[in-house]
């Protein structure tokens, strides 16, 4: 479980695959109106809690944003609330899942790496298939920026966990982590 608070009332919470296994829960399965989810949000929060030193108060509202990532895993973005802004109770928000972005060549594969800025949260995977290049995105923020930027390139379109098992099980992998910086540090070394 990795634990990130970019600002005071942020936090970021990437589970992996085996968290995901031991909290006994799956992305699909999350839904906030079920006790189980809210007990692995409590859990989650209280962890976070615990790590960064600093109290949480759990029936403050917050938005919780849940995104599936490539390694099976799922990232939480607790945003803290204040109480200028409505909202009845806090509210669990699903995003669209993983970004693949499929390449003819390597050098569009390299001219979208230099155009897409990552941050350190954002996971990227590459993988090849007779010629075929293949990169899969997931992040715990709005993958519509980093749609944007690589579909200049490559052919993109939002997926779910099955196309994503599918990949790693028929394509052979090329990098598994941090895919887009490792091509943006090799093509400057060309």
């Amino acid at each position: 479980m990795q634990i990130n608070s970019p600002s005071e009332n942020r936090i970021i919470v990437e589970l992996s695959a085996p968290d995901m296994r031991e909290l006994d829960i799956t992305y699909e399965a999350m839904d906030y109106a079920s006790i189980e989810t809210r007990r692995v949000i409590w859990t989650v929060l209280d962890a976070a809690g615990k790590q960064l030193g600093r109290e949480l108060d759990l029936s403050r509202r917050m938005l919780i944003e849940a995104s599936p990532l490539a390694d099976g895993g799922c990232a939480l973005t607790f945003t803290l609330l204040d109480s200028t802004i409505r909202l009845n109770r806090s509210t669990l928000i699903k995003q669209a899942g993983n970004l693949i972005c499929d390449f003819q060549s390597l050098d569009g594969l390299f001219a979208a790496a230099e155009q897409c800025d990552v941050d350190s949260h954002t996971h990227s995977s590459l993988y090849e298939n007779n010629g075929r290049y293949r990169l899969i995105i997931s992040s715990p923020f709005d993958l519509n920026l980093i749609e944007h930027r690589m579909c200049e390139f490559a052919k993109c379109r939002k997926c779910e966990n099955l196309e994503t098992d599918f990949t790693r099980e028929h394509w052979t992998v090329i990098t598994e982590n941090n895919a887009l910086e490792s091509l943006s540090r090799h093509k400057n070394q060309i």
